[in-house]
């Protein structure tokens, strides 16, 4: 193997022994053997100990070296009590060896042994990790570098050749993690300085778009899911590159987190991408660039002369920590990357509409129902709604000037959208991006300067004439990242309480969007015109407070298959209808991201949804097999965001069709609150699946009464979509005309601005109905209120505020209308 460095932060290629290959010529195809053991240790990276899952000692696992038409054996030898495996990413290889539990092969059993064999097909960088339960997030990853044959001749000397495995780290267990995730709360929010409340609003003159977005029934937005103690760099929080001045240093770049996406900066100016997921791209600078999950890009970066170390800041996307590579002279000064500013999630997508306000679906709030997506209507990648919102732009009219490149489509066909007043193109150059557009003077954000704000001119040379703008596009000397997050434009800047600029995704350079529009592969991916072209339409869905992910509006166990025929050209059609960013990998596969190149489109093998956008990729079916395809953010994949792709008469060995079947197993999650006050007692115990859950609601009361009221509800819960949930179970009371035992059948819905909607009718022909709703004050003080009509008790109502302390306990105070005032602690479990 190539020597490393005496450094263990940090492995640094041999570059002179790579060089001397290419010149002389010599190929070499090897047997290249690795063992590695998957073993529970004991870790300390926050300054406490903590159960980790490692590979050979370590997390993350060691670098993987190959040259290009090597053969791989790797032994991996499992030393947990569970059931583990390890998936290639990104690697071409035989079915069977893919790593993915019950789709490529049963799990590698506890204290046993497996064997991957496959040949090396392609160079680049790529990574590999476990794909068994949540293992991913305690440390079983690491990252996989492939030498090619040849060197390229296009991109200069490089002299220091450096992997960096990008991840996010937790102290807590991931079973806790996904539970808190499924009961909904805000904590995690709260620990990120990101939750959205009303005296936030109004400190930023947005209370408008609060309200606006509460009318039309939209979940707040949100950039990411969990709270993270850490952020690493080779399982460190910084390492160091020792370089001279001048050197070329070659980063490659991993994201191999659970969860986050990076925004990754050079402290001195802006980097040449050369590779996006292992395959080469026409090098491209960029100054800021914001790494989707599983995804990975190598880059070139240049240490300046004036000695010292250099930042590259790994900035995880909610702005919530980062990681740095320090590149340079260890022990000279250093100097800092730049700040990344805090999303603000405050901002409307939109001006609310009278069809989106009495939608009755989640997606028709959103102003994309099933009956526009099934007529092809956000088919065009790109922003896929909420035009009307872009004020000062009416009468706008978009035109394309973009070649495709799509399979079985002429250039510059135009398709338009139905229903937004203007003509859009076939292909907008991003995923949640827009493309090149003249706008005759308009300005969408205030702030244009250059990302890294040196001065400098850093145009890129795309072959659509981008220039550096975040979004990569160029306007006429008018800088705009328009993305997904689209109403009016933001004239002032806006400041957290913290004192941290804020800003929108890709409507401003300081917070961009996926790099894309430039990505240009070095020659054709253009497939054979004349094979037969399929595509496949997918709504990417989900419920952020029950935390369910959905594909076509279901998860994996209820519609497992996507079927597919070898020879022909396969094109999904990715259409997000979340608020949050889903990076979706196909196994097995490289495909073309449909992007605004043309016949050079780049190929990858993850791409990122943007919210309220679509993203289209197509790939020539020629990986006969069956293959998984997911949302790469851990949980979301665990929650159902997950389909296999089945070419058709292909089938499994007998051992893996045995256990086909354990794939779409759901997991169950309980978990509960309580509210413990002087006057009475109320709270929730739920056992939650995917579609189905079990619930029992209690309130006990004694204040103002004598004795003591009880009412115990125990339902079974269908889930139908975020909004509608159908029940049926029974109610134990000691209130009104009818004690004791009686069935229950009924509904939850929310109205406009999100209230909470409940009715049902029991089987002595009573009916109850009610509703309520919380409001976020700030963002650890709640104010709350409910209101219900029961033809037996009548009108009964209560109010009162919540203080959020910590993950799973607040103190509560409220009054009731039958019990009277108290206080006391709610308890979360």
């Amino acid at each position: 193997m190539l020597p490393t460095s005496s450094n263990p932060n940090i492995r640094i290629l041999s570059v002179l022994t790579l060089a001397l290959g290419s010149i002389t010529g010599i190929v070499r195809s090897e047997t290249v053997e690795y063992d590695l053991t998957i073993a529970g240790e004991t870790v300390n990276i926050t300054g406490k100990d903590r159960p980790a899952i490692t590979i050979n000692g370590g997390i993350p696992g060691p670098v993987l070296e190959f040259t290009e038409g090597d053969h791989a054996v790797m032994r991996v030898h499992n030393k947990l009590d569970v059931p583990t495996s390890i998936h290639w990413h990104g690697l071409l290889v035989p079915p069977s060896m893919d790593g993915v539990p019950f789709v490529s092969f049963p799990p590698i059993e506890p204290h046993s042994t497996f064997v991957y064999r496959f040949p090396i097909r392609h160079s680049g960088t790529y990574w590999y990790h476990s794909h068994s339960g949540l293992q991913e997030q305690k440390g079983v990853y690491g990252q996989i570098v492939i030498h090619p044959k040849n060197q390229r001749s296009d991109i200069g000397r490089i002299d220091h050749d450096v992997p960096v495995l990008l991840s996010d780290w937790s102290d807590e267990s991931t079973h806790e993690i996904m539970k808190t995730l499924r009961r909904g709360s805000e904590y995690y929010a709260i620990q990120k300085g990101s939750a959205i409340s009303l005296s936030g609003a109004i400190r930023h003159g947005m209370l408008k778009d609060y309200f606006q977005r509460e009318l039309v029934r939209m979940p707040e937005m949100d950039i990411a899911d969990v709270y993270y103690d850490r952020f690493l760099a080779n399982g460190r929080s910084e390492i160091f590159v020792p370089a001279n001045p001048g050197d070329v240093v070659r980063l490659r770049l991993v994201d191999g987190s659970a969860t986050s996406f990076f925004y990754g900066e050079f402290a001195r100016g802006p980097m040449t991408i050369i590779e996006a997921d292992g395959q080469p791209v026409v090098p491209v600078k960029h100054d800021r660039l914001l790494i989707g999950t599983a995804e990975t890009y190598d880059v070139l970066v240049t240490v300046p002369r004036g000695g010292g170390a250099w930042e590259f800041r790994a900035t995880a996307h909610d702005s919530s920590g980062h990681a740095s590579i320090w590149i340079g002279d260890p022990h000279g000064e250093r100097h800092a990357a730049p700040t990344v500013p805090v999303p603000n999630l405050y901002y409307s997508m939109g001006k609310p509409t009278l069809d989106k306000i009495f939608a009755f679906t989640p997606a028709g709030t959103m102003g994309m129902p099933d009956r526009k997506v099934e007529i092809g209507m956000f088919d065009t990648p790109g922003m896929t709604m909420n035009m009307e919102g872009m004020n000062g732009m009416g009468g706008m009219k978009m035109k394309n000037t973009m070649n495709t490149g799509l399979a079985g489509q002429p250039p510059h066909e135009e398709k338009p959208r139905v229903g937004m007043g203007m003509s859009l193109p076939q292909e907008t150059g991003s995923s949640g991006g827009m493309p090149a557009m003249n706008h005759s003077g308009m300005k969408m954000e205030d702030s244009t300067a250059s990302a890294n704000g040196d001065g400098m001119d850093h145009s890129a040379h795309s072959a659509m004439g981008h220039g550096n703008s975040a979004s990569g596009g160029s306007h006429g000397g008018m800088e705009m990242a328009m993305g997904p997050m689209m109403g009016g434009p933001i004239k002032r800047t806006l400041f957290d309480r913290n004192g941290r600029e804020m800003v929108v995704d890709g409507m401003n350079p300081k917070r961009p969007l996926p790099p894309y529009p430039k990505l240009r592969a070095l020659h054709s991916t253009a497939p054979d015109p004349g094979r037969p072209v399929r595509e496949i339409r997918l709504t990417l869905d989900g419920d952020m407070d029950r935390y369910v992910w959905y594909l076509n509006n279901k998860a994996l166990h209820e519609d497992d298959q996507i079927q597919i025929k070898e020879g022909e050209v396969v094109r999904f059609i990715m259409i997000n209808r979340t608020m949050m960013y889903h990076p979706m990998h196909l196994h097995g596969h490289f495909f073309r991201l449909i992007n605004g190149q043309g016949d050079r489109s780049p190929l990858k093998h993850t791409a990122t949804v943007m919210p309220m956008a679509t993203t289209v990729f197509e790939f020539e079916a020629n990986e006969v097999g069956d293959w998984f395809f997911h949302c790469h953010l851990l949980y979301h994949m665990k929650a159902g965001m997950a389909r296999v792709v089945e070419y058709e008469n292909f089938t499994p060995d007998p051992d893996t069709e045995a256990v086909r079947d354990e794939l779409f197993d759901v997991d169950l999650y309980s978990y509960g609150m309580a509210d413990i006050m002087s006057h009475m007692t109320e709270g929730f115990y739920e056992i939650a699946g995917i579609r189905y859950s079990g619930l029992v609601n209690w309130t006990v009361g004694w204040g103002n009464i004598d004795g003591e009221d009880y009412e115990i509800d125990a339902t079974f819960n269908y889930h139908h979509n975020r909004f509608l949930t159908l029940f049926a179970g029974a109610q134990f009371s000691n209130e009104g005309d009818y004690p004791g035992a009686r069935g229950i059948f009924g509904y939850r819905y929310p109205l406009p601005f999100l209230i909470s909607t409940y009715g049902w009718v029991d089987t002595e022909g009573e009916f109850r109905f009610g509703a309520a709703k919380s409001y976020p004050i700030t963002d650890r003080l709640h104010v709350f209120g409910e209101v219900e009509y029961d033809t037996q008790l009548q009108y009964e109502w209560a109010a009162g505020l919540e203080y959020i302390i910590g993950k799973n306990i607040s103190a509560v105070g409220s009054f009731h209308s039958e019990f009277g005032v108290g206080g006391g602690l709610s308890v979360r479990f």
